[in-house]
């Protein structure tokens, strides 16, 4: 663990922040699985001047470091995460900064970003409504749904990686299906996006049919981190699973859903460990029966070392990107 004088060095003298520092803090229920051991440090910068501070901290350290978003689409490690876990869970703020045109915050969820596009008449996230996270975590993961994408209204954004933050434009990013050159040496700290006008009224309408598509899709009983797998081409990794007959496979409390099976549902208890066991499983049985590599949604954290050591493990973290 990181010695707790360290959490002094960033609330008084050259290194402090005006932001939260917090020793050993529980993840658990900052993610939506709900497992997952403590941080060693958990960070959450109230602005750039503090991520820059946090960031020669950590050069001066020499201590890892992780970004945790709204952590709806993560496996955070039971054993914690080892250096700092940085939240900008503060760094929220929309604000309209030219003709059609939004500056966000990486920490403002989502659905607060598409509550307030619709308010102003901003087309382009209405088919977003009801996807948990952060925009921060959105952009990094191009979430979608419908047909439509962030990327698709993503103009520019602040990224910092280590001592550097600048601005990249839409095509650095190199979007593609639910992935981005964002990994887990950057982190996404403010996003513009050039929206398109349109009628409050019909946008409000686009966003309940979305919401209602995905409570119907989506319908799932227990904590998940939603959609496990991505879609292969030409195919939906949820059929994959079902026809081959893994539909309520359980490993401890982890269970493939009976709902929709490329969801993992923690019935109550579950562990990180039970849930990655389930998640190469699952990959496992699908390769062999249909020769079909799934490739993971969601991302880890933390010390998963002991269980990636057996021999499928090049199959449970495929493509990594954070």
């Amino acid at each position: 663990m990181i010695n707790v004088d360290w959490r002094k060095e960033l609330t008084q003298g050259s290194w402090a922040i005006r932001g939260e520092c917090l020793i050993d803090e529980p993840l658990k229920n900052l993610n939506s699985w709900r497992v997952g051991g403590p941080a060693d440090l958990l960070v959450r910068p109230l602005d750039v001047e503090d991520v820059h501070t946090v960031f020669a901290f950590i050069r001066h350290h020499r201590v890892p470091w992780r970004v945790l978003g709204g952590g709806s689409n993560l496996l955070i490690a039971d054993k914690g995460v080892r250096g700092l876990v940085i939240q900008l869970s503060d760094m929220n703020r929309i604000s309209q900064s030219g003709a059609c045109q939004l500056t966000v915050g990486a920490g403002c969820p989502l659905s607060h970003l598409v509550q307030e596009a619709v308010r102003l008449g901003y087309a382009g996230f209405e088919s977003l409504a009801g996807i948990p996270g952060t925009v921060g975590g959105a952009v990094a993961g191009n979430a979608g749904a419908l047909g439509q994408q962030i990327a698709d209204c993503l103009q520019s954004a602040l990224v910092a990686e280590n001592a550097a933050v600048e601005r990249w434009v839409c095509d650095e990013f190199h979007f593609g299906y639910r992935s981005s050159a964002i990994g887990d040496k950057h982190m996404v700290l403010e996003v513009v996006f050039a929206c398109e006008r349109s009628e409050p009224e019909l946008l409000r309408e686009k966003v309940a049919a979305a919401r209602e598509h995905r409570c119907q899709a989506h319908a799932v009983i227990g904590a998940t981190a939603g959609s496990v797998f991505k879609n292969p081409p030409e195919t939906q990794a949820w059929k994959l699973i079902d026809q081959c007959g893994l539909r309520g496979k359980s490993i401890g409390d982890a269970q493939v859903s009976e709902q929709h099976t490329n969801f993992i549902v923690n019935r109550g208890s579950a562990t990180a460990d039970e849930i990655a066991q389930l998640m190469a499983l699952v990959q496992q049985t699908v390769m062999d029966q249909t020769g079909v590599c799934l490739s993971p949604e969601v991302h880890k954290m933390g010390d998963f070392d002991e269980l990636l050591s057996r021999p499928d493990k090049h199959l449970l973290w495929d493509e990594e990107r954070r």
